[in-house]
Parts: structure tokens; C-alpha cells; sequence
């Protein structure tokens, strides 16, 4: 049971330590997260070349390269695409709602909200705020578990 609870207490202190680096450096630790999986996968991939392994080897070094040189490049029109497609389903739903007898202020200000929200995902900042929302979610999950971990006997 005290393997279990070191375990705990170690996963709940990973999550708190990894919540305030999202926090304090926003979106550099997910530049950091593709620079440390592309070098992995092309560690891989040299490592499976050495061991003769072409296929895998060739493959890992392919997908290790792609994620440092595409990385952001391919975040940048995932965050944009997603975010234009978002803020025309929000427009969508605001012409929707006026051809509405009767409207609804919530169906409105939802509407809208949707509109912004896209439109800061696609052209603002909403990477750092989802990256900053994700880090504090981490440090309340990480202190409840570091909480729970100390209490239990």
C-alpha cells in the first residue's frame, strides 16, 4: 500500500509541477513537448537504423523530422482551420436564432461567444488561454491528489 501511495504523491506533484510550467510559459512548453518528441523519435529512429531495423528506423526518423521542422506549422493551421469552422458555426446559430419567433438571450449570447471564441482561436491568443486553463486544471487535480495521497494511511 505504500508503493501505491508514493506513486500517488509522485503523480500528484508531476501534475502540480507540470500545471505551473503551462502556466508560467504558456505555449513554448508545447514548442518544448515537439522539440523533446521529435528528438525521441529520431533517437528511435537512429538507434532502430543501427540495429538494422530499416523499415521502423526510416519511419521514426521521417516522423521525428516532421514533428521539428511541421510542428507549429501544422498547430498554427489545425488552430486556424478549427477556429474558422467554429466561428461559422456561431454565425450560423446567431442568423438562426433571429429567424426565431421568439428569440432567446442565451441562444444569442451563446451564438456569439462562439463567434469570439473562434475567431481568437483562429487569429488571437486562445492557444496560451486553453494552455493556461489546462495548467490550472493540472494543479487542482495534482493538490487534490497530493491531498488525497498524504491522507490516506
Amino acid at each position: 500500500m505504500a508503493k501505491k501511495n508514493t506513486s500517488n504523491l509522485v503523480s500528484a506533484i508531476l501534475y502540480i509541477l507540470v500545471g505551473v510550467l503551462l502556466i508560467v510559459f504558456k505555449s513554448a512548453t508545447l514548442g518544448w513537448a515537439m522539440t523533446i518528441a521529435g528528438a525521441i523519435f529520431i533517437i528511435s529512429g537512429v538507434i532502430d537504423l543501427i540495429k538494422k531495423n530499416w523499415m521502423g528506423g526510416a519511419v521514426s526518423l521521417i516522423i521525428g523530422i516532421a514533428i521539428l521542422v511541421l510542428g507549429w506549422l501544422a498547430t498554427a493551421i489545425v488552430l486556424l482551420v478549427l477556429g474558422l469552422l467554429i466561428a461559422v458555426k456561431g454565425l450560423v446559430a446567431l442568423i438562426e436564432e433571429f429567424r426565431r419567433k421568439k428569440l432567446s438571450v442565451f441562444g444569442i449570447l451563446f451564438a456569439i461567444l462562439t463567434i469570439v471564441v473562434g475567431l481568437m482561436l483562429a487569429f488571437g491568443n486562445a492557444l496560451d488561454i486553453l494552455i493556461l486553463i489546462c495548467g490550472i486544471f493540472l494543479i487542482v487535480d495534482g493538490v487534490l491528489g497530493l491531498i488525497s495521497a498524504i491522507t490516506k494511511k
